[in-house]
């Protein structure tokens, strides 16, 4: 922080608890996933990116809107938390005024960099091989199984993408039905952003605008109606879609049941559409019959399609026996561990009475959410990283050894910091709030130890990638190439 700040513990605290979702997320996950998703989605339709020149602007954008986000927490303070529940992102007398308009900029910039993102591999694999591509209109068709149900009466959809039975590959399918909640999550989020920017801006000016016109439930179910696309939408649909490739790839066997998964995509494109009430179950403003329709019962529709989906890759390795516990094997598996114990967290949780006590506590951001985030999408992007940096470079890792303390550091460092987080909120400490009294020391204490195993693991990894790469070529990928020649003529 700067020398000479006066800004309490608490107001740091509250920012940086703000910026962190934020440069996990939208930093380390998604710029992950931009850069297998365009290298693999080409190389499966056998097509090359539609606009090659906004893979560029995607990286640049995210770098800048992350960036923003979290200097608006760092330097500018906007303390009203991921959630954003209204009126707390516009109540100016607690929440700083810049440091709000910059945090919303910089999440405008992230959201329209997704949606150009989402755009770019929309085209790339809906455009047909001779002139034209698929409409808006017959991709949706597709991606929720109408052409299906028209088929059940004896009618028959030829305009529509043929997403299923021996149509495109499994990848390919679930990044397609995965995107569409990527893309609502964007817009809600974007929506949201430019609400509070508004009122931001208007408070700048010196005419603030009446809180009480927005109403705060409405506002609450919409925006966690997209939020929650990211998490229980687009994380596992395109989390599956990766092990459906990698683990047929690693094994050398068809993926078991390859027609079969298709279908359990959709059906998980169409369970995301309505569980967001699971983040209002302890919510007494919601309505009993959104608590347990959309927060319970449809929930626990996702441990059924999460269920099908290790299922039919756990088949898959078992069928193509003995396989070698390769690298991105071994990480593939780790994440399928993580999605298990993390699912299992979250299915516990969504119930109406046990809710009441897990509700906001450590178990749900711990046990559930850095659970499925670190051990199950991080480990994922990991196998993914061990398998495309050889496949494009032609250089295996380094250092194996390596491979092996970053797999078991990353592993025991985020179950155990899980587990730490999971067994506070069961004593219940609460998410979002500073203690200072020494009541959960204990628990926070193990939290850091494992938090920093886990973080030893992430730095052994970038030691090994810079190290394989070399520094030129890692410099090289972020020096525009015009630079690199300019500097090679001098």
């Amino acid at each position: 922080r700067p020398a000479g700040s006066d800004s309490s513990t608490e107001n740091l605290y509250y920012a940086m608890l703000t910026a962190h979702p934020i440069v996990g997320i939208y930093g380390f996950v998604y710029m992950a996933i931009f850069g297998a998703f365009y290298f693999l989605v080409p190389y499966l339709v056998k097509k090359p990116v539609k606009h090659p020149k906004l893979v560029v602007a995607n990286f640049w954008l995210q770098i800048i809107g992350v960036m923003t986000c979290w200097a608006a927490g760092f330097f500018g303070l906007f303390n009203a938390l991921y959630t954003l529940y209204w009126p707390l992102p516009v109540a100016f007398d607690r929440v700083p005024l810049i440091g709000s308009i910059a945090f919303m900029l910089g999440a405008a910039v992230i959201m329209v960099n997704i949606l150009i993102f989402s755009y770019n591999i929309f085209k790339t694999v809906l455009s047909k091989d001779h002139d034209g591509s698929y409409t808006v209109g017959q991709f949706l068709r597709a991606a929720f199984g109408i052409p299906r149900l028209m088929k059940l009466f004896g009618k028959e959809d030829k305009g529509a993408v043929n997403l299923d039975y021996n149509g495109m590959p499994v990848f390919i399918v679930a990044v397609a039905r995965g995107s569409i909640d990527t893309v609502i999550n964007a817009v809600v989020l974007l929506a949201a952003g430019v609400l509070i920017l508004v009122y931001g801006i208007f408070a700048l000016l010196g005419h603030p605008l009446n809180p009480g016109a927005v109403d705060a439930l409405l506002y609450k179910n919409l925006y966690w109606w997209g939020l929650d696309m990211v998490a229980d939408g687009n994380a596992l649909i395109y989390t599956a879609g990766v092990w459906y490739l990698l683990v047929p790839l690693l094994t050398g066997r068809q993926l078991f049941g390859a027609n079969v998964v298709k279908t359990v995509i959709m059906v998980d494109l169409l369970v995301s559409m309505g569980v967001w009430s699971h983040h209002l179950l302890g919510d007494t403003s919601q309505p009993m019959w959104m608590r347990l329709f959309s927060g319970q019962l449809i929930t626990w529709g996702e441990i059924f399609t999460m269920g099908l989906t290790l299922f039919a890759t756990l088949m898959t390795i078992w069928k193509a026996r003995p396989v070698k516990m390769s690298p991105p094997l071994k990480f593939t598996l780790g994440s399928m561990f993580g999605f298990i114990m993390g699912a299992l967290a979250g299915i516990f949780q969504a119930n109406v009475g046990l809710n009441v006590v897990l509700h906001n506590t450590q178990w749900v951001i711990g046990l559930h959410a850095h659970t499925l985030l670190l051990t199950g999408v991080g480990t994922m992007l990991f196998s993914v990283m061990y398998t495309l940096v050889p496949m494009l470079t032609h250089l295996e890792f380094k250092f194996q050894k390596l491979v092996d303390w970053h797999f078991w550091l990353w592993m025991i460092g985020s179950v155990g910091m899980a587990l730490a987080m999971g067994m506070a909120g069961s004593k219940g400490m609460l998410r979002r709030t500073l203690y200072t009294g020494g009541e959960f020391t204990p628990y926070t204490l193990a939290a850091i130890i494992f938090g920093s195993i886990l973080s030893i693991g992430f730095i052994i990894f970038l030691i090994n990638l810079v190290s394989t790469l070399g520094l030129k070529n890692v410099f090289s990928l972020v020096i525009p190439e015009k630079w690199q020649k300019s500097t090679e003529n001098a």
